[in-house]
């Protein structure tokens, strides 16, 4: 059976991923900092920036599958400040979250993965609209397209594809917590579910079934790419 080893599975994007990936026949690895209790699955709650933590993962991964078919990166973190008030460790936790992890779990699933194998790693449209105050999330969310395409390159000899997944706002937690930060949340719900084409925010399963495609055999001759799952938000900059 495939394996799709997922990080973040525990928040509400990575959640309907395993779902989605889960329902489709997959064999899952579910990598957070969080517990994740999944019957079936092999759970791992680790710092996903530590080297040792990842390699020893990816070890547990071993015991029980001879192969991975899918990686599919999705943890992050997000941080408001503006660049004169964020701290130096903030900004370093940002980027070893955000971009850092997918390089360590790059590694270590790569060796792991034949012909036939796929990456996807999860960006947002903040990579191309620079948000106010969160100077260090759009940094991240940029580079992770950067590393996504030269991947794509460097593997691709090896049939195996790499893409990126750029959401604009979803109605998961994620989002929820940013509104929460804001003055006032309703107004800025309103101009979040306005931004869109479709008048509305992203459903987290329509997400993950963008990660499903493209992962999938479906999208064989897609690689270095990356697919907007945004309503039409990015047709309105």
């Amino acid at each position: 059976m495939a394996l799709a080893v997922i990080t973040g599975a525990a928040g509400g994007i990575g959640g309907a991923i395993a779902r989605a990936f889960g329902a489709a026949g997959y064999d899952l690895a579910l990598l957070d900092r969080a517990a994740i209790d999944r019957p079936g699955a092999t759970c791992i709650a680790l710092d996903l920036t530590d080297p040792a933590a990842v390699a020893g993962a990816f070890e547990r991964i071993d015991a029980g599958h001879d192969r991975i078919d899918a990686l599919i990166n999705v943890a992050g973190i997000n941080h408001r400040a503006p660049v004169r008030r964020m701290a130096v460790a903030d900004w370093d936790r940002m980027m070893d979250v955000n971009v850092g992890h997918m390089f360590l779990t790059a590694k270590h699933a790569l060796p792991r993965m034949g012909p036939g194998g796929a990456i996807v790693n999860m960006g947002s449209i903040s990579g191309h609209v620079a948000t106010p105050d969160y100077p260090a999330y759009v940094t991240t969310k940029a580079a992770v397209e950067s590393f996504t395409f030269a991947l794509a390159q460097e593997v691709g000899g090896r049939g195996i594809r790499v893409n990126a997944l750029a959401p604009g706002w979803v109605d998961a937690g994620f989002t929820e917590a940013a509104l929460a930060e804001a003055a006032d949340p309703g107004t800025i719900h309103a101009a979040a579910r306005a931004a869109h084409l479709l008048g509305r925010m992203a459903d987290p399963d329509e997400v993950a079934d963008a990660a499903l495609w493209l992962a999938s055999p479906e999208a064989s001759f897609v690689t270095g790419q990356t697919l907007f799952v945004d309503g039409g938000l990015m047709r309105k900059h």
